[in-house]
């Protein structure tokens, strides 16, 4: 499957919504749905092309995503250029107390599509992933997890998260790690500034270097018997708690 098609009656609409450049909407020939047929309208509506097309072009086109009778083909991205994290880093307003997401090395591209989602919900004003050893933004995989965060929210990819935490400290950033081991609660964390949270790999957790450059670790309190959350799980905790915080 392409980098760029997305598959899925969600992924597709929220891509709509986001006002991705969209080459090409492709319908189930023969399927008849309300949710099918409100992307049909929305397709016209923005004067997109709309084919109808055989089950199995879909099924090639989606590979292993379930499409459900609908994938979108988007635009060539090649064109665009793409933002700097220094870039970025400095259009930034540190008076809004901004809330930025680093993900140490998530591979499984579920999970990365679902943190930069949960990001996004959230407010983040970033999500910084390293170049190497981490899902692949454009995965399609990824796309469909994201429901359509892709477009909304800055992505940031660095060659070394760890310098990276080093300027969002130079700026004003409080680098913030969660880890199971730690023995401060992020309940009793005080969030409140400007926060840049780090989060680990699905199995081993942040890296030891990454873990000594963050300026405090925090734990999600578990009373059950499992050792670990999901890290798009531990990531949905700990950035809403830190809305809450906020807006308490």
């Amino acid at each position: 499957m392409s980098s760029n098609v997305i598959a899925g009656i969600h992924a597709v609409k929220h891509t709509l919504d986001a006002g991705e450049p969209i080459e090409e909407l492709m319908v189930e020939k023969g399927k008849s749905h309300p949710r099918l047929n409100e992307l049909v309208h929305l397709a016209k509506k923005g004067r997109l092309r709309v084919s109808f097309v055989p089950r199995e072009k879909l099924a090639k086109l989606a590979g292993n995503v379930p499409h459900q009778g609908v994938v979108a083909r988007l635009a060539s991205r090649s064109g665009r250029p793409a933002l700097s994290f220094e870039q970025w880093l400095d259009g930034l307003d540190m008076g809004s107390k901004p809330l930025v997401l680093l993900l140490d090395q998530v591979t499984d591209p579920h999970n990365l599509g679902a943190c930069i989602r949960t990001a996004e919900a959230a407010g983040c004003v970033g999500v910084i992933v390293p170049k190497d050893n981490a899902a692949d933004l454009h995965s399609p995989v990824v796309a469909k997890s994201a429901c359509g965060a892709l477009a909304r929210v800055p992505l940031l990819q660095v060659t070394n998260l760890k310098r990276s935490m080093e300027k969002l400290q130079q700026a004003g950033f409080w680098v913030t790690g969660l880890a199971g081991e730690a023995e401060s609660s992020i309940y009793d964390a005080n969030l409140n500034g400007a926060t840049a949270v780090v989060m680990g790999s699905e199995g081993k957790g942040m890296r030891r270097l990454v873990r000594e450059g963050c300026d405090q670790l925090i734990s999600i309190p578990m009373p059950g018997q499992v050792e670990s959350l999901n890290v798009s799980v531990a990531t949905g905790i700990a950035l809403f708690e830190i809305n809450r915080q906020r807006n308490k």
